[in-house]
């Protein structure tokens, strides 16, 4: 039995898909026509004795998503017409036909309730790493980011759409409760708040503020040293499609349950860009004067004297007047 993100599951072809692949192999060889390098090679893996790959698994459920429309074709049914089979029939046989339909279909869905962490009887939360950055907002322990991108495809070919949690949020902020935030997914280990949830034309776009705990404290050094490098959301899916363009499941509609700062994000881009502390300090002081547009000179006579110290101008080499406009530009 096979191994999937350690836990055991079934993936050996039933008996009707080895019938189906085989009576493709023979009508491919009979009539020349139907199916591709792949489909036979699918079909050799089914007769093969062994199991599928989660790939193969994949891969077979998205075949027959994409081709269900090739059953109202002419010659796909034996309706006596010289059509019978029809290159599409063929094809259709050689990833298991109809009994391969449906248990690739079971096996995707089983594969999914894995990664989700949850047994098929219990509510299904997913987990999607997204790519994100990080950054420190003027509030210590805050930072913004996206925990989530449209027109990213997941390992198990999702898509969130756009619009997929306006309900969700509307909602949350209905009730004035927002997703919680967690440490790796751990319901039990709260470590901030999002104070702001906003979809914008790239995602879905996060400020977050940490909480001044052990545990709240730990995350926000983790995440400066880059060990805690992305985003991830639990959500439950309310509603999809499938698009074929695209080969894959369009999430039209989520519930969020939680937003959690991860150590692995799935996706390899979900990295944490930038996190900076906020300095206390002249040295701190001195970088905030700097961001906020002042010179290197400016900062220090300001971190090491104050304001008043601006106006001994031979020290600082500023002019009467630009000394002003700094001063005014300052208590502004």
């Amino acid at each position: 039995m096979a191994t999937y993100q350690g836990v055991e599951i079934d993936l050996e072809p039933t008996a009707g898909m080895r019938r189906e692949a085989a009576l493709g192999l023979r009508w491919r060889e009979e009539y020349n026509r139907g199916g591709t390098a792949v489909g036979v090679g699918t079909a050799r893996a089914i007769l093969s004795g062994g199991e599928l790959s989660v790939d193969r698994v994949r891969r077979m459920y998205a075949y027959f998503e994409r081709h269900a429309v090739d059953r109202d074709a002419p010659g796909f049914e034996d309706d006596g017409s010289e059509d019978f089979p029809s290159a599409g029939k063929i094809a259709w046989l050689l990833w298991g036909g109809d009994p391969g339909r449906t248990w690739s279909t079971r096996k995707r869905d089983q594969l999914m309730t894995i990664e989700q962490g949850q047994s098929s009887q219990t509510r299904k939360v997913s987990l999607r790493q997204m790519p994100c950055a990080f950054k420190a907002l003027s509030t210590s322990h805050s930072f913004d980011g996206y925990a989530s991108v449209y027109d990213v495809v997941d390992a198990f070919g999702d898509i969130v759409d756009r619009n997929a949690f306006t309900e969700t949020l509307a909602a949350a902020r209905r009730s004035g409760i927002m997703p919680a935030m967690l440490w790796q997914h751990d319901a039990t280990m709260p470590i901030g708040v999002w104070t702001d949830i906003t979809p914008d034309e790239y995602g879905l776009h996060v400020t977050g503020q940490l909480a001044d705990t052990t545990m709240g404290n730990e995350a926000y050094t983790l995440m400066k040293l880059g060990a805690l490098s992305g985003l991830s959301i639990g959500y439950s899916v309310v509603r999809e499609e499938y698009d074929p363009e695209r080969d894959a499941r369009l999430l039209k509609q989520v519930q969020l349950w939680e937003i959690s700062p991860v150590t692995f994000p799935a996706n390899r881009d979900a990295r944490v860009e930038e996190v900076k502390s906020t300095d206390s300090g002249y040295r701190g002081l001195e970088r905030i004067l700097r961001e906020a547009g002042f010179s290197r000179s400016e900062s220090k006579v300001i971190a090491s004297r104050g304001l008043t110290g601006l106006r001994e101008a031979d020290a600082s080499g500023i002019s009467p007047a630009d000394l002003d406009a700094l001063i005014a530009r300052w208590k502004h």
